[in-house]
Formats: C-alpha cells, sequence, structure tokens
C-alpha cells in the first residue's frame, strides 16, 4: 500500500504506520531541506518508507535509497543502480511506451494509471479492471493500481494482476477499509 503525498503534514504519521502504507511524497523542492530532513527523520522512527519524487539532489541530500519516478519525468535513471546499488527506484505509466520507459530507467515496480474514473484536471481516460489486467499481462513486471481507488471500488483490487495498490485522495478513509479487506481475502 502506497500512499502519495503533496504535503508534509497531509497525514499524520502514526496513521500511516498503523496502516503499514509506504509513502510517496511529490514536488520535494517545495520544502526547505531541514524540513524535508526532520520528516524523514520522524518517518525512520515509525519504520516508514518514504520515496522521493523526481529529484536527485534531494533525493542524495536527505541520504535516502527510495526515488519515485512520475510518468511525464522520461531523464533516464538506470544510471543510480551504478552509484548506489541499494537504491530502488519505482515510477507510475499510463501506457505500453510509459511501461516500457520506466523499465528502461530502472524501475522494479510500476504505478500503472488510472485505474478507475478520477476527477483529475487532466482527461486521460481510465482503464477499468479488464483493461488493465490486458496491459499487464504481457510484461513480467511488478506492477501497483493507481488511480481513483476509494471504499467502494477497493475490493475489485483483488480481481487484477498486482502487487499493490496505491492511494492518493482516499488516504484519510483508507484505514477503515484495508484491514476489513484484508482479513477478508485471507483463506483458511
Amino acid at each position: 500500500m502506497y500512499f502519495i503525498i503533496n504535503n508534509l503534514n497531509e497525514l499524520n504519521l502514526d496513521y500511516v504506520k498503523k496502516t503499514g502504507a509506504i509513502l510517496i511524497l511529490r514536488n520535494p523542492e517545495r520544502f526547505k531541506i531541514l524540513k524535508l530532513k526532520e520528516f524523514k527523520k520522524n518517518c525512520s522512527r515509525r519504520n516508514i518508507q518514504l520515496y522521493i519524487a523526481n529529484n536527485i539532489k534531494i533525493l542524495f541530500l536527505l541520504k535516502t535509497n527510495n526515488f519515485y519516478i512520475s510518468a511525464y519525468n522520461h531523464k533516464p535513471y538506470n544510471y543510480l543502480k551504478n552509484i548506489n546499488r541499494n537504491i530502488n527506484i519505482i515510477g507510475s505509466a499510463h501506457n505500453v511506451l510509459e511501461i516500457k520507459m520506466k523499465m528502461q530507467q530502472g524501475c522494479k515496480q510500476i504505478f500503472l494509471s488510472r485505474l478507475f474514473e478520477t476527477n483529475y484536471k487532466n482527461k486521460i481516460g481510465f482503464l477499468g479492471t479488464m483493461k488493465f489486467n490486458l496491459l499487464t499481462r504481457f510484461f513480467s513486471w511488478k506492477f501497483i493500481a493507481l488511480g481513483g481507488i476509494k471504499e467502494s471500488n477497493f475490493s475489485s483490487i483483488k480481481n487484477l494482476n498486482v502487487e499493490g495498490c496505491a492511494i492518493s485522495s482516499d488516504k484519510k478513509k483508507a484505514g477503515k477499509y484495508i484491514p476489513a479487506f484484508f482479513k477478508s481475502s485471507i483463506k483458511t
């Protein structure tokens, strides 16, 4: 489970720890480095993984091994493995071309978006479960579902070829339905 955040105080870190989520910080350049260091330290104390999006300089300043590459970012990052073998690179994509780009960039997991319909300003169509599974079927890669995931459609995720899911807008409610879903999906 991943939570994509835009602000450092968007979520209570104890809540994040309770849900077991991993954080992805979009636009880290908006924050002063001291604030980012403090936030990373607070995440580390709670054993919460923090990914830094699209900014190598901040990634190195924070001395973290977790890097996220947005779908619009086409810069080559596969060289990072030569600098730091322990670096974890993940990225997002919307189509086959972007999936191949993320593979070339060295991503170990790819967030495939948009699974469900959203109100997002960019009107890229959503995939739905059928198209999502067809698209992931042709790649032997780890995929994460992203886009429009909320309580009303969360149970559909068990029908997908995914390693997990990422939530951007319904994070504060996720603590209610994530534990119930995982308990009900465990076969005894």
